[in-house]
């Protein structure tokens, strides 16, 4: 009987949601606690009568989302100010219209979830905001003073308070990071927007997730099955013998080195072998000028033409055309590490491998990665066949 409970309890009383690291408990807390204050002393410094700047209650159902879940969709800008104000609005007037209260309240309740869903502004404490005003709560004239105070202070509060705190993005729109600008959206590996947008569509449902948040669990899942699967690092299948170059190597040296030994890329290191960035034939024709009286074969020349002069106008060495900072992998790393940089449109074909000084150690191309898996299909086969 003791075990049905538990077994009944953990599969349906229970959250089966991911429960918050330590730290973001921590953040969550502090951000919660300030930014609540930070709620009270602009209503205290916001113009009007003390009747029109009290805090209303449904605010600390919207703080719990705005400082706990900054990233979640319900807790955006629009969504917390248009459901705010919207339910507000239709609690009013049903208790203005409307009779008897109790009737009042459930039909604002109701009207405030569907324009709240139609108009994509949905905020769960929007229907505490409709209960409280569909009771009845205060004139209509002070009513909509409060309102508006209370959303203009819990927004500002919310910006202050999310941008003081390290990795948090609010809102999500604002300020644009490398990582969510739309024509970087379109080289990320695997999956894009639009494949996002066409999954979400066929979920009849709604997700509290933002779709960055949700391309990130995808990739965790995916690196965390290959390694799986996969159980060698990146040591394990380097290449050891890497041909390098230094800061001060001539623009024609490293060509020709890339030529002759038909390599994608090269590592470019000091004295003490660490890995200062990458070149290849895409940062040499980065620096090409473009001139249509001449083919693009002599503007190469040009550019790797050595130029004797104190002041040349043009690259001389490796340094001045690399592509700084470069992303290594270490030797104790696993292969879906290095197999996700690679998956990249705007990644080396080749990842430079270091010890645990953080010396050049190897590289890991794509070429090393595709012989890795085959390794491991032919393997699996072979073992399929053994235990058939």
């Amino acid at each position: 009987m003791i075990e049905k409970l538990r077994t009944f309890a953990e599969r349906y009383l229970l959250a089966d949601a991911a429960p918050l690291s330590r730290a973001e408990r921590w953040r969550s807390t502090i951000a919660a606690f300030a930014g609540i204050l930070l709620i009270e002393a602009i209503l205290t410094v916001m113009p009007g009568d003390s009747a029109s700047r009290q805090l209303l209650a449904p605010l600390g159902a919207s703080s719990v989302i705005l400082f706990a879940l900054p990233h979640s969709p319900l807790g955006q800008p629009w969504p917390s100010a248009g459901g705010l104000a919207l339910s507000a609005l239709i609690g009013m007037l049903c208790h203005v219209w409307i009779q008897p209260a109790w009737l009042a309240v459930a039909l604002a309740l109701a009207a405030s979830v569907w324009l709240m869903a139609s108009l994509r502004c949905i905020h769960p404490p929007g229907g505490a905001m409709a209960v409280l005003f569909a009771s009845g709560f205060g004139s209509v004239n002070t009513a909509v003073d409060t309102i508006l105070i209370n959303i203009l202070a819990v927004l500002l509060a919310a910006l202050a308070v999310n941008a003081a705190i390290p990795g948090r993005r609010w809102p999500q729109c604002f300020p644009e990071t490398p990582g969510n600008r739309p024509e970087q959206q379109q080289q990320r590996p695997g999956i894009n927007h639009d494949d996002l947008q066409y999954a979400l569509g066929r979920i009849d449902g709604f997700l509290d997730i933002t779709e960055d948040d949700l391309i990130q669990v995808y990739e965790h899942a995916l690196n965390h099955a290959c390694e799986r699967h996969e159980k060698r690092l990146c040591g394990e299948i380097m290449t050891r013998s890497v041909i390098s170059v230094s800061f001060g190597t001539s623009l024609n040296d490293a060509w020709t080195l890339l030529r002759q030994h038909h390599l994608k890329a090269l590592p470019v290191v000091d004295r003490g072998q660490f890995v200062l960035g990458m070149i290849s034939a895409d940062d040499f024709l980065h620096h090409v000028n473009p001139d249509s009286k001449h083919p693009i074969a002599d503007n190469i020349r040009r550019l790797l033409r050595y130029d004797a002069s104190q002041h040349s106008n043009k690259p001389e060495v490796v340094g001045q055309i690399m592509s700084p900072p470069v992303i290594v992998a270490k030797i104790d790393d696993p292969i879906s590490r290095v197999a996700y940089l690679l998956s990249g449109r705007n990644h080396h074909s080749a990842v430079p491998v270091v010890d645990s000084r953080g010396k050049l150690a190897g590289m890991l191309g794509q070429t090393d990665l595709l012989a890795a898996l085959y390794h491991l299909h032919a393997t699996t086969l072979a073992a399929e066949k053994s235990v058939a």
